[in-house]
């Protein structure tokens, strides 16, 4: 007697982003953007790895299929990156991007600086993991301001948690205020002689001046090899296509 042919097994939806290693096309609709993508073979996961020059902003697409969470395998775990990344999101800064769709919760949003990662997922296999994303250039500020802050002091000071927090909140408001800003000219003011940021990290330093200034000269020359800060863009789509 031939036995019955065997029913394959049905698929199942991702549940995260480990396997996704099938490349998809990268997500680079603007200048300093580049979102390296790869999918799995369910389609239903989709990350997302900023190899770009400046920061992104990630949200599930218009329909909420899918959901985004850490790709924690795909982004830097030194203290520094680490660091200067809670600092940005911290900030309270994507609650003033006004690109986002009216009534989005920010929470549901997902900042990528240069060299981090997100995954995205679909719980249904019918439907192909998709995101939104857009060029954002406060977070661009921000990030480039406390990660080369984060790499002189983290090696110095055991806890720069709270200062880099000032510091990223002290970017966002000078670009708030002062938009005509050239980009060098807002690094100087915001580790300038009397600023809030410069204030805070010359305390974690023990006060010590010589040392402050000796930090801000070292990120200040940091800043100027930076990629240029670029506006803020529009919504754009990426999805997992195999």
């Amino acid at each position: 007697m031939v036995p019955p042919p065997s029913k394959a097994a049905p698929l199942r939806p991702a549940a995260d982003c480990f396997k996704s290693d099938v490349p998809v096309e990268p997500a680079s609709a603007m200048d300093g953007v580049r979102l390296d993508a790869s999918t799995d073979a369910t389609q239903t996961s989709l990350l997302l790895k900023n190899t770009g020059l400046l920061s992104v902003v990630v949200i599930p697409d218009e329909r909420w299929t899918t959901r985004l969470t850490a790709a924690r395998h795909a982004n830097p775990t030194d203290p520094a990156s680490v660091a200067a990344l809670a600092a940005v999101i911290g900030s309270g800064g994507l609650s003033a991007v006004t690109e986002l769709p009216t009534g989005f919760p920010s929470s549901q949003a997902v900042i990528v600086p240069p060299g981090w990662a997100v995954c995205a997922l679909s719980d249904d296999v019918r439907e192909p993991a998709s995101v939104r994303y857009l060029r954002d250039k406060a977070s661009s500020a921000e990030y480039f301001v406390v990660k080369g802050l984060a790499d002189q002091l983290v090696s110095k000071t055991k806890k720069p948690g709270t200062t880099l927090l000032e510091c990223a909140k002290s970017t966002l408001q000078l670009l708030k205020e002062r938009p005509d800003l050239g980009d060098i000219q807002l690094y100087a003011e915001v580790l300038g002689a009397e600023s809030t940021c410069r204030a805070s990290y010359k305390a974690l330093l023990s006060n010590d001046e010589r040392a402050a200034q000796r930090t801000s000269t070292s990120v200040l020359n940091l800043l100027e090899r930076t990629p240029q800060l670029l506006e803020t863009t529009r919504l754009f789509a990426a999805l997992a296509r195999g």
